[in-house]
């Protein structure tokens, strides 16, 4: 849900890099960074108390980014769909010992420095005092109620407000399946990599690859979000034809054309759109899966398949062939040239260099 405030222009967010699963840092456009440990229970679980192991473990690691990069990160955030444990003033509620180093350190305090400076590999306790007096507590949604709040969330953006909920929810999933993708990732060495890539520093990288597919920017998300939501537009067919399931070859179009009267000439520049198509849907296959290369695909044939019946009818000769006729005749020209293959392509790749779908294109 982070990821939809890159889309406000005026908020404070630059980008989200995603560690591993719940592991996220925020930069921001002063150039800070903040971190986010995200904990989950079970909805009815226990709230989190300070001496849990997975608090324990959280807040360590803030302590320990503190401790490698000093005066980077304005903040950090512990989120918990569960809460945190209230019902005392003491040393297991988390709010309360957090509250009480901010002022001063006491009793409660102590103990919970103390075991966190000195669980190996040592941490100052001087920087663990630090690092805790910047981290904030939170609740997030389990992981049930993600879905419905990414959605409502997105519901509220001005653009989308008269979207379908179907819409809403296609795109939603669609960024959601992005951010766990990201997150499952494994970088050799997260964080130090992605700060050298921010600095511009000379430092080598070791998977840059990995550190860049991390990186979740507005473009990221604006691109995905239109591509999505593009899609609800496209036609569909009644009894698709999966890809996988297309003829190879080029013998039995050879054939077909050969029956209707073209030349070898208009059969070879036939057999180059034809090649040309398959490496478009390998394009497809690369920059947008499978499904929704399926989508594209069912809407390029049912226009084609529109225009050019359309354009058979008009130039039909009773007992007769009439491809050429058809290919000649002004509108079966027209119609051509407007969804011809080639430009159906072009315009894809603008629409994946850009972010935009082109004029002529169909979609």
């Amino acid at each position: 849900m982070l990821s939809l405030g890159l889309l406000d222009d005026d908020g404070p967010l630059q980008e989200l890099f995603c560690e591993h699963h719940d592991d996220v840092v925020l930069r921001m456009k002063s150039g800070a960074f903040k971190a986010i440990q995200l904990k989950t229970r079970l909805i009815g679980g226990v709230p989190f108390k300070s001496g849990d192991d997975e608090i324990i473990s959280s807040l360590r690691k803030f302590a320990a980014l503190d401790a490698t990069f000093p005066g980077r990160f304005e903040s950090y955030l512990l989120a918990s769909n569960v809460g945190f444990w209230r019902e005392k003033k003491n040393g297991s509620n988390l709010d309360h010992v957090l509250s009480e180093l901010r002022i001063d350190s006491g009793k409660s305090s102590v103990a919970l420095v103390k075991k966190i400076a000195e669980t190996k590999p040592a941490i100052d306790r001087a920087v663990v005092v630090a690092a805790l007096r910047k981290v904030q507590l939170g609740v997030t949604p389990g992981l049930d109620d993600v879905e419905p709040k990414l959605r409502e969330q997105l519901a509220q953006i001005p653009k989308f407000r008269g979207r379908r909920y179907d819409e809403l929810k296609a795109a939603s999933d669609s960024l959601r399946n992005r951010i766990f993708e990201a997150s499952s990732l494994v970088g050799l060495s997260d964080f130090p990599e992605y700060l050298a890539v921010c600095s511009d520093t000379s430092e080598s990288l070791r998977d840059q690859s990995v550190i860049q597919s991390k990186r979740i920017s507005k473009t990221v998300v604006s691109e995905l979000l239109d591509r999505e939501l593009s899609s609800a537009t496209l036609l569909r067919m009644s009894q698709p034809v999966p890809i996988a399931d297309l003829p190879t070859g080029m013998n039995k179009m050879e054939l077909k054309m050969a029956a209707g009267g073209l030349s070898v000439r208009e059969i070879e520049h036939l057999k180059d759109l034809k090649f040309s198509t398959e490496y478009l849907l390998r394009q497809w296959f690369y920059m947008f899966g499978r499904e929704q290369t399926q989508r594209y695909y069912e809407h390029l044939r049912v226009v084609v398949r529109g225009e050019c019946l359309a354009a058979q009818e008009n130039s039909q000769q009773p007992g007769g062939l009439y491809a050429n006729g058809m290919k000649y005749s002004q509108a079966g020209r027209k119609r051509c040239r407007r969804i011809s293959i080639r430009e159906s392509m072009m315009s894809q790749l603008h629409w994946r260099d850009t972010g935009k779908p082109s004029k002529n294109s169909g979609m």
